[in-house]
């Protein structure tokens, strides 16, 4: 009883008290939320699955490392700029950014020498979603969805985190162009929403604190097969199994009201803690990469298919989320991901570039444009054994949700360093 108690109290509190950008249902910010992994891959668009052929592939699709011959140890870091602008109907837009460097991968890679073949072993993180951006809102609330309707909202929301997996896996070739992988992957991470909000009408006003900080766990695998014909074509498939994310959940909030003589009343403070399960769906991608003249040109591209309308809570955090919540307000996406690599054999150095769609899967939102990125990248070969890559990502997308318009642009830096030997 305590704990259905707990849960009605934190939804309810969370939809009603702090209403002003959401509507009957918010999004879940543990489901999608691509951020990508690795310089080099992310310069290409995130098009791997038919390559993966550095540490990465421990992630993206661990059939790859096989291929690497030499002991590899590899690191990486992400640079997030989030600017995002709001605005309700036709008024001008508020604008706020938020901007984090964060570790994105670092690893090792140790290959088992064999007479024919090849065998290999991983070991490390990669850091597969980034929590990191915020919203401010400024301007009269038009929705009659809010509890604030007709008011002038002055309303911060601040997130921060993400969700890392640590993994151990392996690959082995089972024929001359025939390779076979897996990972055990455990997934930990956490996330922080932090809401002020003042509302005003006449000479009422409203003050309030809203925080739910969250730690995420879970046990998961991947499978993955890679295949290369006729030496200038590899097709990749990767199986990403079932994931069971463990939520603990603390949440505060804080509300105070002021009088018309401005007077205050007294405060209302409750925090709680729950605990809740995210069931992740089956997901499967596969990819192809053709390489041309000789290896000096690289054309890739992936497809990764979720059925996000397959994830379940157990339980459900709150009484009145319904256990269809995801069939209702998620959908089935595709992400597609494409890049290409052209090396130049002079100065040893590579140029990159691609397109990636992470396409939304919350459903009860208008989307204006689905979360599109353009991707650039260099790398560099220092003496045959340094590798050192760099990539710049540039996204936006649009949506409406309760008459509030969310425009986002994503500026995502990343650079990655390897030694092989």
């Amino acid at each position: 009883m305590k704990r259905v108690f707990l849960g009605v109290f934190v939804c309810l509190l969370s939809i009603s008290m702090f209403a002003v950008v959401g509507s009957a249902q918010d999004e879940e910010i543990a489901i999608g939320n691509t951020f990508g992994v690795g310089a080099r891959t992310m310069g290409m668009g995130g098009a791997t699955i038919g390559l993966a052929d550095d540490f990465t592939a421990l992630y993206w699709n661990p059939a790859g490392l096989a291929q690497i011959k030499k002991f590899e140890l590899f690191t990486s870091f992400s640079h997030n700029i989030a600017n995002t602008d709001t605005f309700f109907g036709n008024d001008d837009p508020t604008g706020t950014s938020r901007s984090r460097l964060r570790p994105n991968s670092i690893g090792m890679v140790y290959p088992f020498y064999t007479e024919q073949g090849g065998l290999a072993i991983a070991f490390g993180y990669n850091r597969a979603q980034n929590f990191d951006f915020q919203t401010y809102v400024n301007g009269i609330d038009p929705s009659e969805l809010s509890r604030y309707h007709g008011f002038y909202v002055n309303e911060t929301h601040r997130n921060s985190g993400g969700i890392g997996i640590w993994s151990f896996g392996g690959s082995v070739y089972i024929s001359k162009n025939f390779l076979i992988g897996g990972s055990i992957d455990f997934w930990n991470g956490s996330s922080l929403k932090d809401v002020d909000l003042t509302a005003t009408k006449n000479l009422s006003r409203i003050q309030g604190i809203d925080e739910i900080d969250r730690e995420y766990s879970g046990i998961g695998g991947r499978v993955g097969i890679l295949a290369n014909f006729i030496d200038v074509i590899s097709l990749g498939v990767t199986l990403i199994a079932p994931t069971e994310l463990t939520v603990d959940e603390y949440w505060y909030q804080y509300e105070k009201r002021y009088s018309n003589d401005d007077n205050a009343g007294e405060p209302t403070v409750d925090d709680g803690v729950i605990g809740f399960d995210i069931e992740r769906p089956f997901e499967i991608a596969t990819g192809v990469a053709v390489k041309l003249l000789n290896e000096q040109l690289i054309l890739a591209g992936d497809v990764q298919l979720t059925d996000w309308r397959q994830t379940r809570y157990d339980p459900t955090p709150a009484e009145n989320i319904p256990d269809d919540f995801f069939e209702e307000y998620y959908a089935t996406t595709v992400q597609m991901r494409l890049g290409g690599e052209f090396r130049i054999p002079v100065i040893d150095s590579y140029v990159r570039a691609g397109y990636f769609r992470d396409t939304i899967p919350f459903t009860n939102a208008e989307i204006e444009n689905q979360r599109d990125f353009l991707t650039f990248g260099v790398g560099k070969i220092f003496e045959e054994s340094v590798k050192f890559d760099l990539a710049y990502m540039w996204g936006n997308w649009q949506h409406e949700r309760a008459m509030l318009m969310t425009e986002r642009n994503s500026h995502r830096f990343f650079v990655s360093g390897a030694v092989r030997f």
